[in-house]
């Protein structure tokens, strides 16, 4: 067990993932009221178990040298050919005295990466430092972090192949300049084949039977305007009655997952309830709309459905779209019932269903 003080940029999360350890034995090891708000400063009581790391694909390797804990991380594993590389070294007194360092001069680390056990590129090439001789003390729970990128050219300016690379970290202080922690990364030509997204098999609506409702006018995952739960059902005890009002514009509408450049397929069943005096003058319409992942409109589905005559008894409709635009991320389900002045009927939607077809 060792004490840390936590650092610019840290999280818990970042901490246990770094020092081979979990958020709960952290958490279990200090007093913490708030885990996500933790100030720079903060004495942290770690239990660790680090050994020398094995040549795995982690972006975390942890080694102890000299009660100093140095940590080699990546960004990620495994890279494209081309993609630059970042290397960060840190380095953590975790002895309960202050440690000395002695450096020759200005440098104080250097990152090398090896192919094979041969050397290829080292960061501190071609570079210039002040030969300057300096005595640095890092205090009990201090952190020293240094970074480098590489372009993944050698030391000859060619650009390196793919396969397995060995990437080592070490200190320049003359107590340290010959250890070192390795990690291994991978470089690969092309990413790796991203399988397609297949369209669910089931009904992407939520209570598509309209059977659930939060109030008489608000159905369960729906939305919409002037209308009212009925018992004028296809199946179940409740439908949806669009035309509360019988003259005035009612809206009935549910927003779903969508994907783009797929075939969605609506189907509903619809009926008029007519009112004595019985006069029917209205047009009821079904579309879909695509949005992208931020909300916004794309566009809407051709062809849309419009219907100026339904029958007093449930029948089926189908809509089916074409290929929807890339980008969508969302897809509206929508029914609009148009009335004339001098209607006086309404309309039952009941049981939709709604399908990503390709």
């Amino acid at each position: 067990m060792f004490v840390y003080y936590i650092q610019p940029q840290d999280t818990l999360y970042l901490i246990a993932r770094r020092f081979n350890t979990t958020l709960e034995k952290i958490l279990a090891l200090n007093d913490i009221p708030d885990p996500d708000n933790i100030k720079v400063g903060m004495k942290l009581y770690l239990d660790l178990e680090t050994e020398e790391p094995e040549m795995e694909n982690d972006p975390y390797t942890t080694r102890i040298i000299d009660g100093l804990l140095y940590i080699l991380t990546t960004e990620k594993a495994r890279f494209l050919r081309r993609e630059p590389v970042l290397f960060t070294l840190t380095k953590i007194n975790i002895t309960s005295a202050p440690v000395t360092l002695n450096y020759q001069s200005a440098q104080r680390f250097d990152f090398v990466v090896l192919k094979d056990n041969r050397e290829i590129w080292r960061w501190s090439k071609d570079q210039f430092f002040a030969q300057v001789m300096e005595r640095v003390s890092i205090r009990p729970g201090e952190a020293q972090i240094f970074s480098a990128l590489w372009d993944q050219r050698d030391s000859t300016g060619q650009l390196v192949t793919s396969g397995s690379y060995v990437a080592r970290g070490y200190n320049l202080a003359e107590e340290l300049r010959r250890r070192f922690i390795s990690t291994v990364i991978s470089i690969r030509l092309t990413p790796s084949p991203i399988p397609p997204i297949v369209c669910p098999s089931d009904n992407l609506l939520n209570n598509p039977g309209l059977e659930n409702w939060v109030d008489l006018n608000t159905p369960s995952g729906w939305q919409g305007t002037n209308l009212n739960r009925t018992r004028f059902s296809k199946a179940g005890s409740f439908a949806a009655e669009l035309g509360t009002v019988p003259n005035q514009r009612a809206t009935l509408t549910q927003t779903v997952s969508g994907l783009p450049r797929r075939l969605f397929q609506l189907k509903f069943w619809a009926r008029e309830i007519p009112r004595t005096p019985p006069r029917a003058n209205f047009t009821l319409g079904a579309e879909v709309f695509f949005y992208d992942s931020r909300g916004n409109f794309i566009s809407r589905a051709d062809p849309v459905f419009n219907q100026a005559t339904i029958p007093e008894q449930y029948t089926s409709y189908t809509l089916t779209t074409g290929l929807s635009p890339v980008g969508t991320a969302r897809t509206e389900v929508r029914f609009i019932f148009s009335p004339v002045t001098t209607n006086n009927s309404s309309v039952g939607i009941d049981d939709v269903d709604f399908r990503c077809l390709t």
